[in-house]
């Protein structure tokens, strides 16, 4: 069978908050074109937001209007959830590319560090049958559920075999991840996975520096509130400080 050229973009988001300004959904996606190539360079890439109006369901509208407001030109589709776990074995289920680029609400890559494009990544994923590489929030050091790392040099891309894998910013294998579903239907993820699927791989060389940044939408973490306020003003300018909540 031929390889599919098409490559998902899921991105996965909730109405967190009754303020649109604190949707990052766009953000993220427009952090993703930009480190790899931009929508134009991607013509098989196909863009898909799974959002769970918990907690805050009468402003579900007010998030998708967010999103189109600040994704001009981008085509993409929205698909309504029951929480995280819903949204992320929906998005396996509808992919229709060998390989799918998994993303929560509220990351943003960090362009000088990933020196690969996604073409080049998918491709030495495929040829080495790597079924989860991930984009580390930290430098590539044995730490948490990474307390296995071994650098792994046997392809093209630098990359690190370890133990755990998490829900930050990841590529999976398709058809992998549906034959996971399919053998434990009711799984959950992260260490759901784990258990069962072991671990992946990260991107990069062992001690290369952090590939993403979480600018956490939850709000809870101080530094990541710091870096959040930081390239929110980078990339909106200091509108995301004015803009009007909705009419209620």
């Amino acid at each position: 069978m031929m390889p599919s050229r098409a490559i998902n973009l899921n991105v996965f988001s909730n109405v967190a908050s009754n303020d649109p300004r604190h949707c990052l959904a766009p953000e993220t996606i427009l952090s993703f074109l930009d480190c790899f190539g931009g929508a134009e360079s991607h013509a098989h890439l196909i863009i898909r937001i799974f959002i769970d109006p918990k907690p805050h369901r009468e402003y579900y509208d007010d998030w998708l209007n967010t999103i189109a407001q600040r994704l001009p030109g981008v085509r993409y589709e929205t698909i309504r959830t029951n929480g995280l776990n819903d949204g992320y074995w929906q998005s396996v289920r509808m992919s229709e590319g060998d390989y799918a680029v998994q993303l929560e609400h509220d990351w943003m890559f960090i362009k000088r560090r990933i020196q690969h494009g996604l073409g080049e990544i998918i491709d030495d994923m495929r040829a080495r049958r790597i079924n989860y590489l991930r984009f580390n929030k930290r430098r590539n050091v044995q730490f948490g559920i990474d307390y296995f790392l071994e650098e792994d040099n046997t392809g093209k891309i630098p990359t690190c075999r370890i133990s755990g894998r998490s829900n930050n910013p990841h590529i999976i294998d398709v058809a992998y991840y549906r034959s996971l579903f399919e053998n434990l239907k009711t799984i959950g993820l992260e260490g759901d996975i784990c258990r069962y699927a072991g671990g992946g791989h990260l991107y990069g060389c062992a001690g290369w520096p952090r590939t993403v940044q979480h600018l956490d939408g939850r709000r809870v973490r101080l530094k990541d509130n710091l870096a959040r306020f930081y390239y929110l003003t980078l990339a909106r300018g200091r509108d995301h400080l004015r803009l009007p909540r909705p009419a209620r």
